[in-house]
């Protein structure tokens, strides 16, 4: 009922349910009651008939919101005509040759009022149409009119009948209404519930796009940055230019694994990270930040430097080098962020080693102003700052974000004062510490020096000029004779009329595209042979590399140029070259 159709599916029902009923009941009344009692039946069959077509017209109007309308009106309309027939046909029988048929008169309008009493779950006019008339016609049928202040156990049993039913439906009728207004209401809200859902998935799309453009935008620029600056390092240059060059390569490289952390967090459901677990050497990589902040420390007049608490220690381990790197980060920045001139934030590196794992801790402590004990816990939540986060500015989500790396990597961060520490100095010490294996390098394979017999023959397909600069000096000392196509479909050319030991492809490319040229080149290739080709980009999302290997793919280098991943990509194939000679 809580549908537009659904009156008129009522109605409808009822209407042919009772046609029969009425058609028996009027040929009973033929056979025993006189005319005048046996028209008053089919005047009955009449209105439910009446009911029957107004349903059907209903049901074949176009509008059906007006036809609920129009249906609603004529229904109570016919209910009204029906039960006061009914009633007065009742009336006549108990009047019928004296009392002799009260009990079939009875009975009669008992089956009225059942029969309307089903309408609690209709409107409360409809449900008073249709219990008012049969009831008060009961009460009227069971007084003894010869003695009418007389009530016999008759009377007092049937006004109880009535009282039970009336109260019954009454409170029905209320439940139903309630339930109708409920149901309703879930209907609204699905409907408004599966509006959000739409439009929660169109803006995880725009997300999800916006996260792609931006990924390659920034990657394909920054590839040219550090190519060209990895290939100054290699230039007859002065020592200052050689560490400003230096500077270049180490800030784009943190600048390229930072890119990636963001990405991954803001496309990322937390509940489903994942590590990514590679070798790393913190050593390295506190020192690389502490150089690249270096200079914004100068500059504010902040003293930033690194303790390596045990330098005989070897701090190659095997983790997540993006995550420890944003921490670090995170850390060393928001420190220098409340320090003031003159004031000093020094990185400290620890570690112990226990069976096949180092257990590392890392402290960056500052004199900037202290934390309360009281508002250590909220330091890492995000929205919720200390006086010492809202004096620094921002939401707080960087240090959240540290808490969550940590949590995902099994090692714990928490912030202490400075009498907590071996220092001793600064106004806060923030730590965290974990567990990681320890790596153990292994020999790379070696691969053949340029200008000996049989050089790998690469084919590159890259639009962008940048790029195909940097991918030539990056191998310009490698045994690699390289041979550029500025899009897919001249790639596809070269490639069905030259020999070729690997496919380098971009993905973006004009005229033919990247994926379609290596779907194509996996169709035509002959049986038996398998060319590697591995996609050179920046879109790099899991879902892409997923897609490039559905295409033919066999892997992907991604954008900005791994350099060293790209000669280990060299020396497989070399192997397996000269496996078959």
């Amino acid at each position: 009922m809580t549908q537009l159709d659904g009156l008129v599916r009522y109605s409808r029902s009822v209407a042919l349910s009772r046609l029969a009923l009425v058609a028996v009941f009027v040929l009973l009344l033929m056979s025993f009651a006189p005319w005048s009692i046996s028209a008053l039946g089919v005047v009955e069959f009449g209105l439910y008939f009446g009911l029957f077509m107004a349903t059907e017209v209903a049901l074949r109007d176009p509008d059906p919101v007006k036809a609920h309308k129009r249906l609603a009106m004529q229904s109570d309309i016919l209910m009204l005509l029906l039960v006061g027939n009914a009633c007065w046909m009742a009336v006549r029988i108990r009047l019928w040759e004296g009392s002799q048929y009260q009990v079939e008169a009875a009975l009669l309008a008992i089956c009225v009022l059942l029969f309307a009493a089903l309408r609690v779950h209709l409107t409360r006019v409809s449900y008073l149409i249709g219990v008012i008339p049969p009831s008060l016609t009961l009460v009227w049928i069971a007084v003894d009119w010869s003695h009418p202040f007389q009530l016999d156990h008759y009377t007092l049993a049937m006004m109880l009948f009535v009282a039970a039913v009336l109260l019954v439906t009454a409170r029905q009728q209320a439940t139903d209404q309630a339930l109708t207004r409920t149901a309703r209401d879930l209907t609204r809200n699905n409907v408004a519930l599966t509006q959000a859902m739409h439009e929660a998935k169109a803006a995880n799309r725009a997300k999800s796009e916006l996260l792609a453009v931006a990924s390659h935008e920034i990657r394909t620029p920054l590839n040219a940055i550090l190519g060209f600056a990895r290939s100054l390092r290699g230039e007859p240059l002065t020592p200052r230019q050689a560490e400003l060059a230096a500077g270049v390569v180490e800030g784009g490289e943190q600048l390229n694994r930072l890119l990636d952390g963001i990405l991954d967090l803001a496309r990322a459901d937390p509940l489903r990270a994942k590590l990514d677990i590679v070798p790393v050497d913190l050593r390295t990589l506190a020192r690389s930040v502490v150089r690249v902040w270096s200079s914004h420390a100068r500059a504010i007049g902040v003293s930033l430097t690194l303790e390596d608490a045990d330098p005989t220690l070897s701090f190659q381990v095997v983790a997540d080098l993006v995550r420890v790197e944003q921490t670090l980060v995170n850390l060393v920045s928001n420190a220098l962020g409340v320090v003031s001139d003159g004031g000093k934030v020094t990185l400290r590196l620890a570690g112990v080693v226990q069976g096949g794992e180092l257990r590392v801790l890392v402290e960056v402590a500052d004199t900037g102003p202290p934390i309360p004990a009281a508002e250590r816990l909220k330091v890492f939540e995000a929205w919720d700052q200390t006086e010492r986060g809202r004096l620094q500015g921002g939401t707080g989500m960087g240090l959240k974000i540290c808490a969550q790396n940590l949590a995902l990597m099994g090692g714990e961060i928490a912030v202490d004062p400075p009498a907590a520490t071996l220092g001793g100095q600064g106004g806060a010490v923030f730590w965290f510490a974990f567990a990681a294996p320890i790596h153990r390098p292994a020999s790379a394979p070696p691969v053949r020096e340029k200008g000996q017999p049989g050089e790998i023959r690469v084919l590159a397909a890259e639009d962008n000029a940048a790029n195909r600069r940097v991918l030539a000096l990056a191998l310009e000392s490698a045994p690699v004779s390289l041979t550029f196509a500025e899009d897919g479909a001249l790639a596809l050319d070269l490639w069905r009329t030259g020999a070729f030991d690997l496919i380098l492809m971009d993905v973006n490319m004009p005229v033919l595209g990247g994926r379609d040229a290596v779907r194509e080149i996996r169709r035509a290739e002959p049986a038996g042979t398998r060319i590697p080709i591995w996609m050179l980009t920046a879109n790099v999302f899991p879902e892409d590399v997923a897609r490039y290997r559905e295409d033919g793919a066999d892997g992907v280098l991604r954008k900005p140029l791994d350099v060293a991943a790209l000669y280990a990509l060299l020396a497989e194939v070399a192997q397996a070259r000269f496996a078959e000679t």
